[in-house]
């Protein structure tokens, strides 16, 4: 079994003379053996390839010199195993008449080394059969949508199949998949000569003239595809792995230049990242399908409906805490609680759901729809669906403010800038990665470390009278920082202060990434930290409205979502 990583790889060629080839999708559960081998900052898909190769049984692998990071991987695979087939192709950058004939050098030269290593020979006849024929033009999409869910591009780099599925069963319908690695691939055989001879020549002419990758010199075919598949997709999801650059222009470019939305998510080729890529991806879809083409005209059947008796239930199932709201026909909020999560989320819904269904004087078979958000909203067997916090976040803040058009929601776990545009959709969104740093989790430890109560930490912030800084977000080094504060005898109110001002610091920086218009909310049990909400202020130099409950926006989001669903039959 030989690996391989990149697109440009002579994959026919290999499976002529006996190798049994896979493209290696890998997903690392750590990088232990990585971070020892290769450099922090390296590529994560890189990483992920190494310890991939340690775990599974390859013979070997073929890399190319597409980046750096992939050269770095293949000295380590080189010298970690001297006996197997670990091999570097090179391939030019420019397509003509010259770079194919200088990669049909390379092409030749990886064949002559596999047979040395394998004992097996080139056969035309063999080759010939492996190639995947395209007769005439190749196309690069699907067509038409019939499916009813929006249509997305999937782009940028080192797409595997398990993100894909991902997208596909959170409701989208696949236009093209123009990743690095994506494509499919064809080749028109009607152009290679009998001779074998030049059989090579062709070969490299048309694996070079595939839809270019960002290392290519000339992209305009490139682009002339992107012109193309965006008239016919109603948004883009752009794939990129962290660390790595090769396509951070291409994003920037898109970003500006088309007329369609765009969703940019980072992997780390890890599962543990798998929740939040999920959200950002389902709340990019709700956004899609907000277009009246997927919703249709909404038919207002609440004339046939006696609304008084509606009741709705809306449960956000967060890492910290579990909040749920009722809601009637009218919209009205009915009842409302709020408990901690705890070890399992679905204990955790049905305790909620008992206590806000009695404190509204109801049984559980008075609810007429639960719909559930946040986390944990897809284990919870008793909901009639989910949506989003992203989507339920958007909903719930018109509802206590229909002028409010940016969302500042700082979470137990995560932070979340949201702009609506002027019908309350959303119109752009951006989440913080896996770290914890600015949440609700870096303030418990923030305040366990100062021997206060979460509580307590507004109140006694307002007291600071001198500037103290803290330079690390990061939890743990932040906790470092306190103590040594407290060491050298600063105050708690000025320590605290500080704290606030460094969570103020991460919350602008992510409204800045929505180009925030006023006016400002601020969702989440963080809103109830008086001092964060002053320094966030003071850094956005506007004023955030924060509801009397703002750690119940989203469930009251998901139970107006389930409302909508009700009326419209």
């Amino acid at each position: 079994m030989i690996g391989y990583v990149c697109k440009y790889t002579p994959v026919e060629m290999l499976e002529s003379m006996g190798a049994e080839m896979v493209r290696i999708e890998p997903e690392a559960t750590d990088f232990d053996l990585a971070d020892a081998a290769l450099h922090p900052n390296l590529c994560s898909y890189a990483k992920a390839v190494l310890e991939d190769f340690a775990q599974k049984d390859y013979d070997g692998i073929v890399l190319t010199t597409c980046c750096d990071s992939i050269r770095r991987l293949y000295d380590v695979l080189h010298s970690r195993y001297p006996d197997k087939f670990i091999y570097l192709l090179d391939f030019p950058r420019i397509v003509n008449d010259f770079s194919a004939s200088l990669f049909e050098v390379q092409i030749k030269k990886l064949a002559e080394a596999y047979g040395k290593f394998s004992g097996n020979k080139f056969s035309a006849d063999i080759f010939r059969k492996k190639m995947p024929v395209c007769h005439g033009k190749i196309n690069l999409n699907r067509g038409i949508n019939n499916s009813g869910h929006p249509s997305v591009i999937i782009a940028g780099a080192r797409c595997g199949r398990s993100f894909l599925d991902m997208v596909r069963k959170s409701g989208a319908y696949i236009l093209s998949d123009i990743t690095c690695t994506g494509l499919e691939r064809k080749f028109n055989t009607t152009d290679m000569p009998e001779n074998s001879s030049h059989l090579f020549r062709s070969y490299a002419g048309q694996l070079l003239c595939q839809v270019p990758c960002m290392r290519m010199t000339d992209l305009s075919r490139r682009k002339k595809l992107w012109q193309q598949l965006t008239q016919k997709a109603d948004g883009i999801v752009y794939h990129t792995v962290k660390f790595c650059d090769n396509y951070s222009f291409e994003y920037a470019a898109i970003r500006r230049k088309v007329g369609i939305p765009v969703l940019k998510v980072e992997t780390d080729t890890t599962p543990q990242c798998e929740g939040q890529l999920r959200t950002r991806v389902e709340a990019f879809l709700e956004s899609l399908r907000a277009n009246k083409k997927y919703q249709g005209e909404s038919t207002d059947k609440s004339s046939k409906s006696n609304k008084n008796k509606i009741y709705v239930l809306g449960i956000d199932s967060g890492s910290t805490s579990t909040n749920a709201v009722i809601i009637d026909g009218e919209k009205h909020i009915i009842a409302d609680d709020t408990i901690p999560t705890g070890a399992k989320v679905s204990e955790s819904a049905e305790k909620i759901r008992s206590k806000v269904t009695a404190k509204a004087g109801l049984a559980e078979k008075d609810i007429t729809m639960t719909v559930t958000t946040g986390y944990g909203r897809v284990s919870i067997p008793f909901a009639d669906g989910n949506v989003t916090e992203i989507s339920c976040h958007g909903k719930g803040a018109q509802y206590f403010n229909p002028n409010v058009h940016t969302i500042l929601d700082i979470g137990g776990q995560d932070s979340k800038a949201i702009r609506l545009n002027g019908k309350g959709e959303i119109a752009d969104f951006v989440m913080n990665d896996k770290c914890a740093a600015g949440t609700g989790r870096f303030l418990e430890a923030m305040a366990r470390t100062l021997e206060l109560d979460v509580s307590e930490l507004g109140p006694i912030s307002m007291k600071s009278t001198k500037a103290v800084a803290i330079s690390s977000m990061c939890t743990v080094f932040a906790e470092s920082e306190v103590i040594s504060l407290i060491a050298q005898n600063k105050e708690k109110a000025d320590i605290v202060h500080g704290i606030h001002n460094a969570i103020a610091g991460k919350a602008f920086s992510l409204l800045s990434r929505v180009e925030p218009q006023p006016e400002y909310m601020m969702t989440g049990g963080v809103a109830h930290n008086a001092g964060v909400v002053k320094a966030v202020e003071e850094k956005l130099g506007a004023k955030l409205y924060i509801c009397p409950k703002p750690e119940i926006v989203g469930a009251v989001g998901a139970a107006l979502v389930g409302l909508e669903k009700v009326l419209s039959g």
